[in-house]
């Protein structure tokens, strides 16, 4: 029986530094079912100590005193892994209406051990209902569904030891009633019984464990990836800001901010070309006698006909309220010419909102070459003067 007692001594030894760290996990990690986890590791704890106490040799009412003490705490351990578990996939916690679970059991280990002749008596019945509630747990896990594939080994382990630890007691009920019965002694195997149990217990203590620490993991993947999606939104909306910021709204086209990060953009490196710069005729007289609409779309037709007139490369630019600007990177002013004779061309017979039959929208204006970056803007002034220069001698004849 030495072989017995320390197996039994060290179940006895592991229990408590295993409540311990479940009770300090459940701490760490609030959960409903981790704190009912904890709790039935506290209980467990207690049940050996309990145990513990009654294989000293004890006399009148304290045998069965601590017998019963032993076997409720066992029960209450079984029943809050089983309620921990229900938790676990989102079932209610401890009820009322669940005392169909607990209550029998404790019926039983409050009155079996007053009642038997002999303490070992009560074991082969008390084991199979200890063993039940393991029985019990395993199947209130069926519901949960780990977030990811990588997060399902703690309810494997879990889910292994509830089994495993339900046949080990529901085995030894009829094993202890037929050897006490047959031969006087329970087989050698089962004088370390509670070697096994120990294992299985602290694997199950580890299972739980994992199963809190995976779902930890589990949430914090999940902030990360809204994390990471509300940082591609947010670069996403930056970037449209940016553009936002360097287009014109009215026409699409790219604004005097744009220009001027052009210039910065390219200040270093090499930029030849020609700039055009344009201007719509009478704009305030288009406002104030057809009204701002037709203002606004003749502007939009300037702007949709220098984008049709120029290549996807040559940036067009609205840098004033009737005023456009385009660069052609490695051109020269004759072709520009050809060009803009065109978009002149294309504004002719037109319609305006308010005005009465088509109009002509007229245009003026001033090209010039560059040969780099920082000549372009002398080039524009160049350009801008040119305009004004054609723009004296083109009258708009719309109304």
């Amino acid at each position: 029986m030495e072989q017995s007692h320390l197996a039994f001594t060290v179940q006895v030894l592991v229990a408590p530094p295993v409540a311990l760290l479940m009770v300090l996990l459940a701490r760490a990690l609030p959960r409903p079912f981790l704190r009912r986890w904890a709790a039935a590791w506290v209980a467990l704890a207690f049940a050996l100590v309990a145990l513990r106490v009654a294989i000293v040799p004890l006399t009148g009412w304290a045998a069965p005193a601590v017998t019963s003490a032993y076997y409720c705490l066992e029960y209450l351990f079984g029943y809050l892994v089983w309620a921990g578990c229900r938790e676990l996939v989102g079932r209610p916690g401890p009820r009322w209406a669940d005392a169909w679970v607990l209550g029998p059991a404790l019926a039983f280990g409050l009155i079996a051990p007053w009642v038997a002749a002999q303490q070992t008596d009560t074991y082969p019945f008390h084991a199979p209902v200890f063993g039940g509630f393991f029985f019990l747990a395993l199947v209130a896990t069926r519901g949960y569904r780990p977030a990811t594939p990588q997060t399902r080994f703690g309810i494997h382990v879990v889910r292994f030891c509830l089994l495993v630890l339900g046949l080990l007691f529901v085995h030894y009920g009829p094993v202890s009633y037929s050897s006490l019965r047959v031969t006087g002694r329970p087989p050698d195997y089962m004088l370390i019984s509670p070697m096994y149990d120990a294992l299985a217990e602290v694997a199950l203590a580890f299972g739980m464990a994992l199963v809190a620490v995976e779902q930890v993991r589990d949430q914090l993947d999940a902030a990360n990836r809204e994390l990471a999606e509300s940082n591609r939104q947010l670069a996403l909306a930056s970037d449209q800001l940016a553009v936002a910021a360097r287009t014109d709204p009215l026409t699409g086209l790219l604004n005097r901010r744009a220009f001027d990060a052009m210039l910065a953009e390219r200040a270093e490196s090499p930029f030849a070309g020609s700039v055009a710069v344009v201007d719509l005729n009478d704009l305030k007289r288009i406002n104030d006698t057809h009204g701002h609409a037709a203002g606004d779309a003749a502007i939009r037709l300037v702007a949709r006909a220098l984008r049709g007139h120029f290549r996807i490369t040559d940036p067009v630019f609205r840098v004033g309220g009737d005023e456009f600007l385009t660069v052609m990177e490695g051109g020269r002013s004759e072709e520009l010419s050809g060009r803009l004779d065109a978009l002149d061309t294309s504004l002719r017979g037109v319609r305006l909102p308010g005005v009465a039959g088509p109009v002509d929208v007229v245009v003026a204006w001033g090209m010039s070459d560059f040969d780099t970056a920082p000549d372009l803007p002398a080039a524009v002034a160049r350009a801008d003067q040119a305009m004004y220069t054609q723009k004296a001698r083109r009258k708009a004849p719309v109304g």
